[in-house]
């Protein structure tokens, strides 16, 4: 009995990690809880490949997406009280359509030419925002579906929803403290997406939700960490550092194309 016990626990859990892996799962999902705490955004995106330099991408990028659906909920109360909802729920509605007609894309291109062509098209936008582009109004509802739709390519092309978003609150007429809360629930909206595709194809399992529940906490540590600094912090300082961070997205997006290319 004690060893069918044992096997259903092996199964279920896979094989646990050494101190080693907990530590350094720690210590890098507080980096990126830091960057998500400043900006409203990044956190998958700086928690992978920090994952990735020791356990598989198909346990680093499920543990990321757990974390980001829980802290995403976590946070909801407080981000909803100060996200931009009229522009917010636009956005999410392009994302929702976009999403199935971007992974039917990537079903017919490669993905390492997708990634290319996102971080060519977010470098772009990088430069425009980087010299003072400014909308003076907020979109309209048809724009701002549009740039959802956008968003929603982007994330079934490659799973990375971000670039459209950040750039539509970067450019627009928002508050930093609007357009930061406004991508934490855009963020949460599109993690639910993902938490269910990776389950669907078998990705998440008891071990993942162990280390995803471990490390938690020291999302959370990390997140307010993060948020202290923008409250110290300005809106050219905010500004600032999300460009730079979207610029960080479209390097790491082009080299993993260029890798999987040769």
């Amino acid at each position: 009995m004690q060893d069918l016990i044992a096997a259903a626990q092996a199964s279920f859990l896979g094989a646990l990690p050494t101190p080693g892996v907990i530590a350094a799962t720690l210590a890098a999902v507080i980096a990126a809880a830091l960057l998500r705490g400043f900006t409203g955004f990044g956190f998958a995106l700086a928690a992978v490949p920090l994952l990735g330099l020791f356990m598989a991408p198909a346990k680093a990028v499920p543990i990321a997406v757990v974390l980001q659906l829980l802290g995403g909920l976590t946070d909801f109360r407080r981000a909803g009280r100060d996200c931009h909802w009229p522009s917010l729920r636009w956005l999410i509605v392009g994302a929702v359509i976009g999403s199935p007609i971007g992974a039917l894309v990537l079903s017919i291109a490669p993905a390492p030419i997708a990634r290319i062509a996102i971080a060519t098209i977010t470098a772009v936008a990088v430069v425009i925002l980087s010299r003072g582009f400014a909308l003076a109004e907020i979109p309209s509802r048809p724009a701002t579906a549009a740039v959802g739709l956008a968003a929603g390519l982007f994330n079934g092309l490659a799973a990375m929803p971000g670039p459209p978003a950040v750039v539509y609150y970067m450019s627009g007429p928002f508050r930093a403290a609007a357009a930061r809360a406004s991508l934490l629930v855009f963020f949460l909206a599109t993690s639910i997406t993902a938490f269910a595709s990776t389950a669907a194809v078998g990705l998440v399992n008891g071990g993942i939700l162990w280390l995803a529940a471990l490390s938690f906490p020291a999302m959370l540590l990390g997140t307010r960490i993060g948020e202290y600094g923008f409250r110290r912090g300005t809106e050219a300082l905010h500004r600032t550092v999300s460009i730079a961070s979207l610029g960080g997205v479209a390097l790491l997006s082009a080299a993993k194309g260029i890798s999987e290319l040769m």
